[in-house]
């Protein structure tokens, strides 16, 4: 009797129905509003304090209000959003293509070595994160974000070609057992076969303890994928803050003057700061002026002012309260 090509078997799904039904439940409960809300908050933060670091300003010391936090944090989500939407897209036409590899027993050879070249690179990305994560020298002067990257994309793509190649594995014994119940159709099974015949990979594979354990693996899997998630968004936020605030030092020269006016001397003047000592009969006795000052922030009735010329290292920032006893002009550039 001829062997027929056995019907493609439905491959073995990423996450099974009760994973999928929790992950929608739990999704259902964080409400979409309050999850990017608390995002941009937390973005915001990461990016400012970087960002006013710089100028040698504590985050804490400005007091910002959690609408201000907010729109700091907007502006450093945007980069980070395209490209996860562009990530994504990438991803979602590469398994697009692996599940048309799979759509036919013929492709086996191919879906299966894609599986198994997953797998490897991931478990070379992986086994990278862990280093940087044990050697903070490592961390220290790789490139930004690398060891997070690394840990959730290895984590990712082992799982993925474990997948793959679950999904091979189970359609090949199958196919194998077929072809060979119909070339032994009418034949007596010797005990040989018979033995051979327990050895089951398909069995093996579908069994509840394997599939425990596959289970556990996803899991931890998207703990480490979300938590890397995390530390690369951190990552570039931090970076995105240092960027913003050398773009600042770069460009104070270009903003409004900041003229001040005050009754007391200021002390410990940065350099480029100009003191200029006004009559006695000035008016409501504001007998000094300062010139060569720009805005940083205002917040909670301060303000923060910085030297028209920024150096590392050596400028400093001026606070100042904002009330009755100063009096400050603004002039264009």
């Amino acid at each position: 009797m001829p062997v027929t090509e056995a019907d493609p078997v439905p491959e073995a799904p990423l996450l099974g129905k009760p994973m999928r039904e929790r992950l929608w439940a739990v999704a259902n409960v964080i409400a979409p509003t309050t999850v990017v809300t608390t995002l941009l908050f937390y973005f915001g933060y990461v990016a400012t304090t970087a960002r006013f670091r710089y100028f040698g300003v504590y985050l804490d010391m400005v007091d910002l209000t959690l609408q201000e936090t907010l729109l700091y944090g907007a502006e450093a989500v945007y980069p980070p959003l395209i490209v996860v939407a562009i990530i994504c897209l990438l991803g979602l036409a590469a398994h697009t293509t692996v599940r048309w590899l799979l759509s036919s027993p013929d492709r086996d050879a191919v879906t299966g070595w894609i599986g198994l070249i997953a797998a490897l690179a991931g478990m070379l990305a992986f086994t990278r994160g862990v280093i940087g994560l044990l050697v903070p020298r490592v961390a220290r002067t790789e490139a930004i974000a690398t060891t997070p990257v690394a840990l959730g994309c290895g984590a990712l793509a082992v799982a993925y070609g474990c997948w793959l190649l679950r999904t091979v594995g189970l359609r090949w014994d199958r196919t194998r057992r077929r072809r060979k119940d119909v070339v032994e159709e009418g034949q007596a099974e010797s005990p040989a076969s018979a033995a051979a015949g327990d050895a089951k990979l398909a069995d093996w594979l579908e069994s509840s303890a394997v599939s425990r354990i596959y289970r556990y693996a996803l899991a931890w899997v998207a703990v480490i994928v979300v938590a890397g998630s995390f530390w690369t968004a951190n990552s570039f936020a931090a970076a995105y803050g240092r960027g913003r605030a050398l773009d600042d030092a770069e460009s104070l020269d270009g903003r409004p003057e900041v003229v001040l006016y005050t009754k007391e001397p200021l002390r410990d003047l940065p350099d480029g700061v100009e003191q200029t000592v006004l009559p006695s009969a000035s008016t409501e006795s504001l007998r000094f002026r300062y010139r060569g000052l720009r805005l940083l922030v205002e917040s909670n009735a301060r303000l923060f002012l910085v030297p028209a010329r920024w150096v590392a290292g050596s400028s400093g920032t001026v606070v100042i309260p904002y009330d009755d006893s100063i009096r400050v002009y603004l002039t264009a550039r």
